[in-house]
């Protein structure tokens, strides 16, 4: 080989290492950040940028635009819901009508010997997310458990009262067939507020405490009056304080926004059994989340808090490391005897 050759070829070496060097610098790069400052896998640091890009956060910031949205809300909430066709489902999933109101039924089976009530979130505005159907499906596929997802009413055609009625007409009817302690009630978001604010009834309605309460990033101050909202609302890419409050005062209509029925950060927590709270550290519930499972676990009733160090709004049911193992939490839950 010519000087001249080895020469080119040395060059179109070293060439390919500088091309090949700067992804892989951005690489360790996006490593350290995810894992030496925010303690997070890559994976959740790119699905809180995938966050800050697609969800709409923006909507709960512009008057006009939240506004407009619930105006589309209350036509869309009143719809009959259809399984979204992009899903493919790993258990059998039908429509079925309980409690008034229309309600999924996962992994129907004569085997079956315990249920898991599904309450969903979006800010008592929408229907349940992709997230949410993927989170239904895989508790519902590794448990024993029917999973029954109710489209309880929601805002602004609706408030908490008739939210309330549904749940309850659901939860009688599941705990009659299955027994409340081989039920689980759990909700992520709003459904999580309304699953604690339900279950803190249900010691006035003469009903037996399911087996588990599963609170996925719950709201449990229809106000967010804690001091401490803004400084984790700073860093929060997909909720916002001024949206969610105009949505508190519709959902609150006919009582106070203090009431535990729809800020059960105020209500009763003694008669509660086996509580699992999860809430990531970069998301504005994270404070009151904190604040009522410590308000729980003071009371000596068994609790169990999982911090989503670094992580978003309900981090479980994103695909990353560490949902997999909050997954593993609630499945768990579910399935113990």
């Amino acid at each position: 080989m010519t000087d001249l050759a080895i020469f080119s070829k040395h060059k179109a070496l070293t060439a390919a290492g500088a091309i090949l060097a700067v992804p892989l610098a951005a690489w360790t790069g996006f490593s350290a950040v995810s894992h030496l400052i925010y303690r997070r896998s890559n994976m959740s640091t790119a699905s809180e940028i995938y966050f800050r890009l697609t969800r709409n956060r923006h909507k709960l910031l512009d008057p006009i635009a939240f506004d407009n949205y619930i105006l589309d809300q209350a036509t869309t909430n009143e719809k009959t819901v259809d399984v979204p066709e992009i899903l493919t489902f790993r258990t059998s999933v039908e429509s079925i009508e309980m409690g008034g109101i229309q309600t999924f039924l996962l992994n129907r089976r004569d085997r079956n010997d315990r249920a898991v009530i599904f309450l969903h979130g979006g800010n008592f505005l929408r229907r349940p997310s992709i997230d949410e159907w993927k989170a239904a499906d895989t508790i519902a596929r590794k448990t024993r458990a029917e999973v029954f997802l109710p489209m309880y009413p929601l805002a602004p055609v609706h408030t908490h009262a008739d939210a309330h009625k549904a749940v309850e007409a659901i939860y009688r009817n599941v705990v009659a067939e299955y027994g409340a302690r081989n039920v689980t009630l759990m909700g992520d978001g709003a459904g999580g507020g309304l699953a604690i604010s339900f279950a803190q009834r249900l010691h006035d309605l003469g009903l037996e405490q399911p087996s588990h309460l599963i609170l996925v990033s719950p709201w449990v101050d229809i106000t967010l009056g804690n001091p401490l909202v803004d400084e984790y609302e700073a860093h929060d890419p997909m909720l916002a304080s001024y949206g969610l409050r105009k949505v508190g005062v519709l959902w609150a209509r006919g009582t106070s926004d203090h009431d535990p029925l729809v800020s059960p950060i105020n209500g009763e927590v003694r008669h509660l059994r086996n509580v699992l709270v999860f809430a990531g550290t970069r998301e504005l519930f994270y404070p009151d989340a904190k604040l009522i499972y410590d308000r729980i676990a003071a009371t000596g009733i068994h609790a169990e808090f999982h911090e989503g160090r670094g992580l978003n709004h309900n981090f479980p049911f994103y695909p990353t490391p560490e949902a997999t193992r909050a997954l593993e939490a609630i499945i768990s839950a579910v399935t113990e005897d």
